[in-house]
């Protein structure tokens, strides 16, 4: 386990009453309950947090170890600015945890964007902005969840994004399968994780009431489950392997965009036009594949890549595109929501990834404003009778598909008032 540290300097900004909560605008009533990612400024693009071995990872880093994470958004306005951030310490469940910032933050408790970059040879003028940490003025020093904070260092209170992390101990051993499920419903369409933990080496009493597990599908939090009741209780190790349980739907591969190049037209682009003074792609229509078979097709489960054909410097070189998306379904569905979603819009469904339907060609359409570099996405529709938002109407769901898998495991301790991340395994 590891023990809260109070550094000296730490100590001083709690006795002259600077505190995190009032100073950067963190007790404001525009933050949710649940903080979640999520960009604040409208001139922000391309935020991207992820650990510095493997960009498709998911942003964990262990702790007692020097691994880094590496944070990296453009912003548009056309300004210089300066960015501070600091950190919150959240419970499982992504709320404020009931500590004080000195209980799970070492040094000054927030620190500075120091590198930027102005864009280069790009339509699209640009600074692309990077933070590597932890850093020494900001370190965190409990295991479990945060949430990385960028404000505006002009105004502090200007709360410019946010982005989920975790801390992981090691300090259980956790191993996992995954199949197709044998029998039922979803035998066809889903893929079943079974699991089990060693928590020897942890100071556990009650594992049933004091253990729970998240597990998350290719990084989507609307995409996880969670459990609470294992399958098997042994001394020392519990199992989750119900046999009807651990059940996700197993969708299908994404569909993909690459617009590296301006110069030539990749798979899905109909057309690439120069109107002075931005590049536009124009992508052919796509359309329902639920009744179609199941085929295998290389992917990022979701996710981007930020890329410029021929460049030095794909962060500052890569420019901004609009994309016009295009999405033909059968007229059953025009009076139904649609949504555009990947890890580049963070799979919100809001007004931004709101497609719009287009009567006179019968296409649900948007236009997007991207970095060059290769995309994931899929369609989301809101059913206007029962309100449900997925992709499987639209996408379909085979238990073929190849996803990526995250388990978290969390223990309560009652007696230290957070829930430790003690194990962490990805499953690729």
């Amino acid at each position: 386990m590891i023990s809260p540290t109070v550094s000296g300097v730490s100590f001083i900004f709690i006795v002259i009453g600077i505190t995190t909560a009032n100073v950067f605008g963190l007790e404001r009533n525009d933050l949710p309950d649940t903080l979640d990612n999520r960009i604040y400024d409208k001139d922000i693009h391309s935020v991207w947090l992820g650990n510095q071995e493997w960009e498709f990872s998911a942003p964990v880093i262990e702790s007692g170890t020097d691994q880094k994470l590496e944070l990296r958004f453009d912003d548009l306005s056309g300004d210089t600015r300066s960015f501070g951030y600091t950190m919150i310490h959240c419970n499982m469940n992504w709320q404020r945890s009931q500590l004080s910032e000195s209980e799970y933050l070492s040094g000054f408790g927030r620190g500075w964007v120091k590198d930027s970059k102005q864009s280069f040879n790009t339509t699209y003028f640009y600074i692309n902005y990077q933070l590597v940490f932890p850093e020494e003025d900001c370190i965190p020093v409990l295991s479990g969840n945060y949430v990385l904070v960028v404000y505006d260092e002009a105004d502090p209170e200007n709360i410019i994004l946010t982005r989920r992390f975790y801390v992981a101990e090691k300090t259980m051993d956790v191993k996992a399968t995954l199949r197709q499920p044998a029998h039922g419903s979803n035998s066809a369409t889903g893929q079943q994780l079974h699991f089990s933990m060693n928590f020897n080496n942890a100071d556990i009493r009650d594992p049933k009431s004091e253990i729970t597990v998240i597990a998350i599908q290719n990084s989507r939090f609307d995409k996880q489950k969670t459990f609470e009741n294992p399958y098997l209780i042994k001394p020392g190790e519990m199992e989750f392997t119900d046999p009807d349980g651990g059940i996700f739907e197993a969708g299908n591969e994404f569909r993909t965009l690459d617009i590296k190049s301006m110069r030539y037209q990749t798979e899905n682009i109909a057309d690439i036009e120069f109107r002075n003074p931005y590049y536009h792609v124009l992508m052919k229509a796509d359309k329902i594949r639920s009744n179609k078979p199941w085929f295998s097709k290389s992917d990022l489960n979701g996710n981007y890549y930020i890329d410029k054909e021929k460049s030095d410097d794909r962060h500052t070189e890569a420019d901004y595109v609009y994309v016009h998306f295009n999405l033909e379904l059968p007229s059953v569905y025009s009076a139904n929501k649609v949504y555009i979603a990947g890890a580049f819009n963070d799979w919100k469904k809001d007004a931004g990834s709101l497609m719009q339907f287009n009567p006179d060609n019968g296409y649900f359409e948007i236009t997007l404003l991207m970095k060059q570099g290769l995309y994931d996405y899929c369609f989301l529709m809101e059913n206007i009778e029962d309100r449900v938002i997925d992709e499987y109407e639209i996408e379909g769901s085979y238990y073929e598909t190849e996803n990526d898998y995250s388990i978290f495991i969390y223990f309560h301790d009652q007696f230290k008032r957070y829930d430790h991340l003690a194990g962490y395994l990805p499953i690729k």
